[in-house]
């Protein structure tokens, strides 16, 4: 399985943030994407999420020996600024989510709903809580576990662990790490330690473009110097 994506453009009025993005994605790797603010990964996300329109290029699944274009079940993302109905408990919204994301093969996930609050380290006096009481790193929380519960193809991260303590985010570390057999994973952050602990190539999307860091690079100790040379404006 690959995600292929084609010349893509997108501008906002006389800002390019694309220009003729070109990359092949393949199962069974977690991509990180690194750029400065405002390169674009985010926009990457929600054209790949189709969430924005885009004015030039194609993304593709490639899929059983055909390529074809992506549906809205094949993929999924966990967003930087997450959007929950507030007026419900974590644990009525999640039983909700699991209810409506039922397989029709009649192959559900044997997990029960504390089985995925356990997953991510949510206390269970926290679970009967309203969302709208949540602090960012919990909403962030039950927003991944939404993403794990649908189990798409294709699983958009961005900034995925910059709300988590440092006991949750290696926990979900390893649960990416366990993940990307079986999913393509791409992940933006600004963190370059996840950047180096989980993913499989680094990308670095600089002035509109996405093209892939060195990989003797990544376990030197000059990496962070690297990454900060290959995104300079000169």
């Amino acid at each position: 399985m690959r995600l292929i994506i084609s010349n893509l453009h997108k501008s906002y009025k006389d800002k390019t943030v694309l220009n003729g993005v070109d990359f092949e994605f393949e199962q069974g790797k977690i991509y990180c994407i690194l750029g400065r603010n405002g390169a674009g990964k985010t926009t990457l996300f929600n054209c790949l999420n189709s969430d924005i329109s885009f004015e030039k290029g194609t993304i593709s699944l490639y899929l059983d020996g055909l390529e074809q274009e992506i549906k809205f079940d094949d993929i999924g993302l966990v967003s930087a600024s997450p959007s929950l109905p507030e007026f419900l408990t974590g644990y009525e919204f999640i039983r909700f989510f699991i209810e409506l994301n039922k397989k029709k093969d009649g192959s559900d996930d044997t997990k029960s709903i504390d089985d995925y609050f356990d997953l991510v380290r949510i206390d269970e006096e926290d679970r009967f809580k309203l969302i709208k009481s949540y602090s960012y790193g919990m909403k962030n929380k039950l927003q991944l576990l939404c993403c794990l519960i649908r189990s798409p193809k294709i699983i958009l991260l961005d900034e995925p662990l910059s709300s988590f303590d440092i006991v949750v985010s290696h926990d979900i570390k390893e649960l990416l790490i366990k993940m990307k057999g079986e999913h393509i994973l791409l992940m933006s952050t600004h963190i370059m330690q996840l950047a180096q602990d989980v993913s499989d190539e680094i990308l670095l999307l600089h002035k509109g473009k996405l093209n892939i860091a060195d990989k003797t690079q990544l376990q030197e100790d000059g990496f962070e110097n690297y990454i900060i040379n290959s995104l300079k404006d000169e």
